[in-house]
């Protein structure tokens, strides 16, 4: 029933996601101490340091009633534990955000991974409110993701997949994309998705999200648990490369990994040349998307709960025996 009500208001609401442009956001900037005068007041939210602009009293209250469950949600599910200690700024408007941190104009929200320093603004660049719970999200898996790594260097189509699967948001946009690239001129190789992010254009920025996104999501989903995924962050912070890593904790190289999902990619948008011919409208398409990404998410959500259980009990054995031993000393 609650799938339902759902698939209703995606509907009632589908043109106007699909209408809005993607925010950006980035993940470097100018190294440390990024000056946003305007940002004079605070929440200490235990080693989390809220600083907001007055004005946006009422939004930056939902931010700190909301950041630090957000932030244990995505450690829990990439590291298990990292160093909690997070500065976040939230500033009116985008170009705040480009003057602090030396970005692009068009970058609505950055992370500084090693600082662990974020800046959200609540104006995209065209004056569009931002979805502040996907921004901060997004620049929360920046930081994380550096830190259950120990710093060590993953490519960028890594990290941004891997905060665009970790927002909590469902992109059609995003989808739709990835379509169009996979029954057009193709999925781009990995190497050419990383030069992308470097150095392309709009169209191409735009598919290299959408790729990697959905590269992060068959990875996780992976195994049940998704346990593989947090292994290669425990293989990267011990030291190995990233193609190793992957190596060790999949039992099978990223290259062939990669193939898999790139061959599992026309079954899942099967429905796309219909659409793109104009035989079938994409509102009728999205409620089979929104169900997929529900599934793929309660999978995911189920191996952790079973983990958490198995745990448990190991935790209550372990108990008795050393009561056992004890009492028998």
């Amino acid at each position: 029933m609650w799938i339902g009500r759902v698939l209703i208001a995606l509907v009632m609401v589908l043109g106007a996601w699909l209408g809005g442009a993607s925010v950006a956001s980035a993940t470097e900037g100018r190294p440390t101490g990024w000056d946003v005068m305007q940002a004079t007041e605070g929440y200490r939210l235990g080693r989390m340091h809220l600083r907001y602009e007055p004005a946006l009293a009422e939004q930056a209250a939902m931010l700190a009633a909301n950041a630090p469950r957000w932030w244990a949600e995505i450690e829990e599910e990439i590291a298990g534990d990292v160093d909690d200690t997070v500065e976040i700024v939230f500033v009116d408007h985008s170009g705040r955000v480009a003057e602090a941190s030396g970005m692009p104009h068009w970058v609505a929200g950055v992370a500084h991974p090693p600082t662990g320093e974020i800046i959200i603004a609540r104006h995209a660049p065209d004056g569009s409110p931002t979805n502040l719970e996907e921004l901060l999200r997004h620049e929360m898996v920046h930081v994380i993701l550096h830190r259950a790594t120990d710093g060590a260097e993953v490519p960028r189509w890594f990290h941004e997949g891997m905060a665009e699967s970790f927002n909590g948001t469902l992109s059609l946009g995003r989808t739709q994309t990835l379509a169009a690239a996979v029954f057009g001129p193709g999925v781009p190789r990995l190497d050419r998705l990383e030069q992308s992010f470097h150095v392309g254009d709009g169209p191409q920025v735009a598919v290299a999200y959408a790729a990697s996104r959905d590269l992060v999501e068959f990875l996780r989903g992976y195994d049940a648990s998704g346990v593989r995924l947090r292994q290669v962050m425990t293989e990267l912070r011990s030291g190995h490369r990233f193609e190793v890593a992957f190596i060790h904790a999949y039992g099978r190289g990223l290259g062939e990994l990669v193939g898999q999902w790139r061959a599992g990619l026309p079954g899942r948008f099967i429905w796309y040349p219909l659409l793109a011919s104009g035989g079938l409208p994409f509102i009728l398409v999205a409620p089979l998307v929104v169900v997929a990404w529900i599934r793929r998410r309660r999978k995911v959500r189920l191996g952790m709960e079973r983990l958490e259980r198995e745990d448990a009990l190991a935790m209550a054995r372990l108990s008795m025996t050393v009561a056992a031993a004890e009492a028998t000393a």
